[in-house]
């Protein structure tokens, strides 16, 4: 056996295999606990459940019927609770009409969360006008990676929008889309790429995980959606629609926060920075997590015109946008969207406190008793010592509460005296912050020289007697701004970035300090922070650490730290990974009544690779059979260029900055290689047994004529591909193509029962001297059995993974089959695709001449492959990869044919 081995590879490559061999096991298990990483390194969901008040139930709404007709599957309901339902089953709305539209196999039960939580509002708080919840159902269709569903699902969308309009006899004339995953594509999709509706049917959209981006694209139908979605996007914003992307955060492991950014939105969060929210939301419980559910809802309310008859969404863009901004950005005074006013005239009874320290914390306990009239603490803005002022306060629940001003006369003459007049009023620039210990803090960051042109000599907190009965606390902190910012910028060296490790670097703050901020150049993945406390005045010591996007302001990420818990944690970048030309930001919040070791570092490597993995694992498709192209290629013809063909691909990896993946996909080949190999030798009976008993049932035989039938079938290849292709026309193209791929299994199994079977009658040779003669052309047959079953066990990888956008062509099939048993909705060039690699696989003429038999024909196809593989491999470094996936079947397809006619052509 030895000596086989060592006639099929030469010493020269067993050497290579033995060095190369210890890296590639290592690079798969930082691979798989990256793997691991990403799908279990999240914060527990602390996501409150919205509960239903009384039984939810639908009522189905009637559309045309030749609509029904052509959508039998799909379905259009009103949601109602109790009483409610009485008058929806009489078809009387005279609410505002909500749409909400599923994602892929989702129901529309899943819009039960938002309609409840809307219709308890409307009457517990008595508002004299409710919202009318719609919900579409597409029977749990997949639409994710399915260009014909997603097609069919929009058209549908559209007809259910002017059926819902119908309803209320021409009063109302648009209505609110709310889209979870796909269903937030198919709403911006049914109001421009269909004849039914425009963009003007609705008033606002609100997406929740919603991939603007695709991870995959596995049709052309698929991909020709999107990029039309796109080139006419416009039209929704020339409309005045708003739109609003919100995405789940670390925790949606399904639609990363990168594919839920969508350039075109008004507003794009991230639940982890929607104000009251701060909470990572996986993809379902988006939908019913109730801190999120709740500024929807009051988004809803806040934008209804109801002085109008009836009450409506309003129609001004910039008061929609004002509700929107305030719920999903700013919320800094209340539940309900507030007016401050521009100018507030201070009280003339008040009491004044003139602060003179750059630094300075006042609590309610220095009023020594209760008071009946407001306090205002005033700071001197002094532009020679500062040039931007931090104020931090706690438990402060009024409205109006921070001012700037323009003094008469110095403070230091008028003391206790009221310092000035009236004030711009700033409430409507705070926010409101994350607290460790769930108390209500709002914060500002005032830059001097945006306030300038208002000539302005103190910035002003108001206190009124209400706050008084709470334990109020209010820091200043006034200090030059490039003081507070430290850099990460050469702190790290490439290597000991990308392994964690790091110099000795300790940042100490002052006390007194509220606010620093840390850049991180160096940093474009995950960051790890620990503070430590040396000293503190506060036996309950707090900071608050927030991760910026500036790119992205509705991205920020926080982390807390506390006395109980001041162990190092690690944040990743959720839209960064890849934007060298950007810089991501720490924002800290700390005690000052504490001193701050401020340790900074990246993330170790296993914390770097699952970013990797989270925004960079579809090339890993496109890579594989970029390589699988390149190995067909090399057994057509290699030789003294062997080694070039590897440095070129290898070179074209760093250069297309794929390396990584690249490796992984050649670990996945060889993974799948061993695993049909295993699965041959110890499974081929099984495959066989299971493909006896499916016929049997299919054709209705017993297990003995199927078995029969199927011997029969394997013999007479023309015969089984006529019949495999036959099911095109009348199931679909996909179901034909994991047919063939399966059948080539089968003739794996065979190939290698033959082999062995030549193997053990080998040493029968021996027994006489005739047989003995021929000895050695018995071991060349083994040899050229072998490289046999190694040209079809690499071509059936190749058949496999291009197999792999037939999947969801097969699913809708099997999913829709009770409506159709014939697949109208398939991508013809895929269809054109799966039809002839199924005939070629079947009928077992794509093949690999021998090495031996090498020709120069097989020479310039070889080089043809070559190329043709580092183009793929090319696609991965494109802009929007994700849009090549589509192409790898046709790509396989041509090649296939090109290797089918050298077989054929003598």
């Amino acid at each position: 056996m030895l000596e086989k081995i060592m006639k099929t590879f030469s010493i020269k490559w067993m050497i290579i295999y033995g060095i190369v061999s210890p890296f590639f096991t290592a690079i798969a298990f930082l691979y798989i606990l990256g793997v691991a990483r990403y799908i279990t390194d999240f914060e527990e969901n602390t996501c409150e459940m919205t509960y239903m008040f009384e039984y939810p139930q639908y009522v189905r709404i009637s559309l045309d019927s030749d609509i029904k007709e052509k959508y039998p599957r799909f379905g259009l309901y009103a949601y109602g609770e109790g009483y409610v339902t009485e008058k929806l089953r009489r078809m009387h709305f005279s609410g505002i009409p909500v749409l909400f539209i599923p994602g892929n196999a989702g129901s529309h039960e899943q819009v039960r969360s938002i309609a409840s939580v809307s219709l308890r509002k409307s009457i517990r708080d008595r508002i004299p006008y409710h919202f009318d919840f719609f919900a579409v159902s597409f029977n749990k269709d997949y639409s994710a990676f399915y260009g014909g569903v997603l097609m069919e699902q929009t058209t549908y969308v559209s007809h259910c929008i002017k059926a819902i309009l119908a309803l209320y006899k021409n009063k109302v004339d648009s209505v609110v889309l709310i889209g979870h995953s796909m269903g937030g594509i198919i709403a911006k999709g049914a109001l421009v790429l269909t004849p039914n509706v425009n963009a003007s049917y609705a008033s606002m959209i609100i997406n929740l995980a919603t991939p603007s981006t695709p991870a995959l694209v596995l049709d052309r139908i698929f991909a020709n959606y999107y990029r039309e979605l796109e080139n006419r996007l416009h039209e929704i914003k020339d409309a005045g629609v708003k739109v609003v992307s919100i995405g789940g955060g670390p925790r949606d492991i399904l639609v990363t926060a990168a594919q839920t950014y969508d350039r075109t939105a008004d507003i794009n969060v991230l639940s982890t920075s929607v104000p009251a929210v701060w909470k990572s939301t996986d993809h379902l419980s988006i939908l019913w997590c109730k801190q999120l559910v709740f500024p929807i809802v009051r988004s809803l309310f806040d934008s209804v015109e109801y002085s109008k008859k009836p009450p409506r969404i309003t129609s001004d863009p910039d008061v929609k946008m004002q509700s929107l901004s305030y719920h999903f950005q700013q919320h800094n005074s209340g539940k309900r969207l507030y007016h401050h006013k521009e100018k507030i005239q201070f009280e003339a009874d008040s009491e004044w406190v003139n602060i003179t320290d750059q630094q300075y914390v006042w609590h309610n306990n220095k009023i020594g008793s209760r008071k009946s009239s407001a306090i205002y603490l005033a700071m001197e803005l002094s532009r020679t010592e500062s040039d931007s002022v931090t104020i931090d306060t706690i438990d402060l629940e009024n409205r109006d509460w921070l001012f700037v001003c323009a003094a008469s006369e110095p403070a230091s003459k008028v003391r206790d005296q009221r310092i000035c007049e009236w004030g711009w009023n700033l409430t409507n620039k705070t926010r409101i912050l994350p607290d460790p210990l769930y108390r209500l803090r709002k914060s500002i960051d005032l830059r001097l020289k945006d306030i300038d042109y208002l000539n302005v000599t103190h910035v002003v907190v108001r206190i009124v007697a209400d706050d008084f009965d709470n334990h109020l606390a209010v820091n200043f902190d006034s200090y030059f701004y490039n003081s507070r910012v430290v850099s990460t910028k050469n702190r790290f060296l490439q290597l000991k970035h990308f392994f964690g490790l790091r110099e000795t670097n300790l940042i100490e703050s002052v006390k007194g300090s509220v606010r620093y901020y840390v850049t991180l150049p160096d940093i474009m993945d995950a960051v790890t922070v620990h503070l430590k406390v040396p000293t503190c005045t506060n036996l309950k010591h707090y900071a608050i650490v927030e991760l910026l996007e500036p790119w992205n302001p509705g991205s920020t990420q926080s982390r807390f730290f506390t006395n109980t818990d001041d162990s190092p944690k690690t944040m990743k970048m959720q839209t960064l990974y890849g934007r060298r030309n950007e810089t991501a930001i720490l924002r800290l919040t700390l005690d000052p009544t504490c001193i701050y070791g401020i340790n900074i570092q990246p993330a170790g490597p296993v914390d770097k690779i699952s970013c990797r993995i989270r925004d960079r694992w579809p090339l890993l498709y496109i890579t594989i059979i970029s390589l699988l192209i390149l190995f067909v290629s090399l057994r057509l013809h290699s030789g003294s260029d062997t080694l070039p063909t590897v440095a070129v691909t290898i070179i074209l990896s760093f250069v297309f900055r794929v390396t990584y993946e690249t490796c992984i996909a050649l670990c996945i080949i060889g993974v799948s290689a061993i695993g049909v190999c295993c699965s041959v030798i110890f499974l081929g009976s099984v495959a066989h047994g299971v493909a006896v008993r499916f016929l049997a049932r299919a054709i209705t035989f017993s297990t003995t004529w199927s078995d029969w039938v199927l011997n029969g079938l394997t013999q007479l290849p023309f015969v089984t591909a006529v019949f495999v292709v036959s099911l095109i026309p009348a199931t679909c193209g996909g179901l034909a193509m994991l047919i063939s791929v399966f059948l080539y299994y089968l003739r794996l199994t065979r190939m290698y029962e033959d082999y062995l079977e030549g193997i053990l009658l080998t040493p029968l040779q021996h027994f006489n001297w005739f047989k003995r003669l021929r000895s050695a052309r018995h071991e060349e047959d083994d040899r050229s059995a072998s490289q046999e079953i190694y040209n079809h066990l690499i071509l059936f990888l190749l058949w496999s993974f291009a197999a792999i956008p037939a999947v969801p062509s097969v699913l809708v099939w099997a999913k829709n089959f009770s409506y159709d048993m014939r697949l109208t909705t398939e991508d013809p060039a895929l269809l054109t695709c799966w039809t002839i690699l199924s005939a070629c696989g079947i009928l077992g003429i794509a093949q690999i001449s021998p090495i031996e038999e090498t020709r120069t024909r097989e020479v310039v196809l070889s080089y043809a492959l070559r190329l043709v593989s580092w183009i793929v491999l090319s696609m991965s470094a494109a802009p929007r990869p994700f849009f090549y996936h589509w192409y790898m079947p046709p790509v396989t397809t041509a090649l296939v044919t090109l290797i089918t006619l050298n077989t054929l052509i003598p």
